[in-house]
């Protein structure tokens, strides 16, 4: 049964991005007609450097908050919104992530959820972060339940990892020149080739991916001691190493990105234990397939670092929003041959 058409209100209008508070209520006015705009409040959430996104309360009521997202300039270079779309309304179908209500020309109205984002701090927290490994096991485990939920015409897309047509895509849009301390194009080109290669001898598992979970997208409901995942601009099949590898490497932060936040190999270790033993349902995970994974982890923290590196260079070319997207790529491309160099290393000991 195909599920990803259910019933969310396309509006065939743009949003202000400039005047964000005022033309919001073009779109709340179609969704809740019986309520009144003297009685609005609004509340701006700062957390994303893509995306505007904005709350909308009416007579002080944030149980049912509505949030309305206008996309960055020139995201859908990068971004495929309607798959997007579809998986909102899939994922939603099977517990994950916030009702869609509506979709207009640059962006979307959802449902509010409860919670905080995590922090440098809480991500580390033993009452949380099994939580978070449990839902990210129980994410990756709707791989069926999406792809019987897709249209017949496309399910064939989740038949392999969207991670290497979308990087190279993203190389293609790079700018031809920018900061001497990232990789130019043929190199990003060639460092791609090395990458897939290496990274395809793992055969790692297939499965559903968030692939975009940095601390911002991820809730914390202290009422319900439970987690939600937002966001699922990039989701889509892909390695489980590799969103794992993602959500590790997002401890180091994007506006004060810190590579020595990257957790240590103790924490990895406890954390992708909770992981295997609800991706398996066994409440006994053997060592071995633990060691087996944390490997993996590791080789892929390479290809989220060149992810994100090649991401903010696209940025920085078409993006408005006050950020030094250059100087995140720098970090990231940085953190990258500094990772590639120390596996290579490691590998170079194995066989000698």
């Amino acid at each position: 049964m195909d599920h990803s058409t259910s019933n969310v209100i396309e509006l065939p209008f743009s949003i202000d991005k400039e005047d964000l508070t005022n033309s919001v209520w073009k779109v709340i006015e179609i969704l809740k007609p019986k309520w009144r705009q003297d009685s609005i409040k609004h509340k701006i959430f700062s957390d994303g450097i893509t995306n505007s996104l904005v709350g909308v309360i009416h007579e002080d009521d944030k149980v049912n908050m509505i949030l309305v997202r206008v996309f960055g300039e020139n995201t859908d270079k990068i971004i495929d919104r309607n798959a997007e779309l579809v998986n909102m309304k899939i994922l939603h179908t099977l517990g994950f992530g916030p009702a869609l209500y509506a979709s207009f020309y640059n962006g979307l109205a959802y449902q509010y959820l409860p919670g905080e984002i995590l922090t440098p701090v809480t991500c580390l927290d033993e009452n949380i972060y099994p939580l978070v490994a449990e839902k990210m096991a129980n994410f990756h485990l709707q791989f069926a339940c999406v792809k019987e939920r897709l249209p017949l015409e496309t399910r064939k897309s989740l038949e392999k990892s969207v991670l290497w047509t979308k990087l190279k895509n993203f190389i293609m849009l790079c700018p031809p020149k920018y900061s001497s301390d990232v990789p130019p194009k043929e190199k990003l080109l060639e460092e791609l080739r090395w990458l897939k290669r290496m990274l395809q001898q793992l055969n790692d598992q297939l499965v559903f991916c968030h692939n975009d979970l940095l601390l911002a997208n991820i809730l914390h409901d202290k009422d319900r001691n439970s987690i939600e995942f937002i966001d699922f601009e990039y989701a889509g099949p892909n390695y489980q190493a590799y969103d794992i590898a993602n959500h590790f490497c997002e401890f180091s932060g994007v506006e004060d990105y810190n590579p020595l936040r990257y957790p240590h190999e103790d924490f990895r270790k406890k954390w992708v234990t909770v992981y295997l033993k609800t991706f398996y349902k066994n409440e006994t995970v053997d060592g071995k397939t633990v060691h087996l994974l944390l490997g993996h982890v590791e080789h892929f923290t390479l290809a989220s670092h060149f992810f994100w590196g090649v991401w903010a260079l696209i940025q920085a070319a078409h993006s408005s929003i006050d950020f030094d997207f250059v100087g995140y790529a720098s970090l990231r491309w940085d953190q990258y041959f500094k990772k590639k160099a120390a596996i290579l290393t490691d590998a170079g000991a194995i066989e000698s």
